[in-house]
């Protein structure tokens, strides 16, 4: 019996897009590469408009069980020490992303179970990034000068 059959799917399928992610980024070596010595915002944005969305879910998950999820929700917030009104974009920004990536993160999850074609997933990919680089560009151009710095100097700490 292969011990591979036995795995549940959603065990397989991070490894899976992690390693055709990396397959891609190899492909184009173009991506994830800073040519600016001092990295830009949008670069700066996207792993916390990411994690907000996570945590979007996990809440959303928690709240569906009837326990509390806000304080997972506001987690990231809190750590920045943005008021409501000054981290209300980063919310809708990642609403925005969550539901822009439903449909291809279906797609992709429909093709585990088949026979599936490189150049589909690598398309699927594509599109993954393409949507989330829109909504961090958006964000960043939302965003006030001031909340970038200290995002920017968050992420350094």
């Amino acid at each position: 019996m292969n011990p591979i059959a036995v795995l549940p799917s959603r065990v397989l399928m991070p490894p899976i897009l992690g390693f055709l992610l990396l397959l891609c980024a190899s492909a184009h070596p173009a991506i994830g590469q800073q040519t600016q010595s001092q990295p830009n915002a949008p670069a700066q944005l996207k792993p916390v408009l990411i994690h907000q969305s996570e945590l979007d879910a996990l809440a959303a998950k928690l709240t569906a069980k009837g326990q509390d999820g806000q304080a997972l929700r506001n987690d990231m917030q809190t750590r920045l020490g943005f008021s409501d009104a000054d981290y209300a974009p980063v919310r809708t920004a990642s609403q925005q992303l969550a539901s822009e990536l439903q449909p291809v993160e279906a797609q992709l999850n429909a093709l585990q179970g088949s026979a599936w074609n490189p150049s589909q997933v690598q398309a699927l990919i594509a599109q993954r990034e393409a949507d989330i680089n829109n909504v961090v560009y958006n964000l960043s151009i939302e965003l006030s000068a001031q909340n970038k710095a200290e995002i920017r100097f968050f992420r350094r700490r």
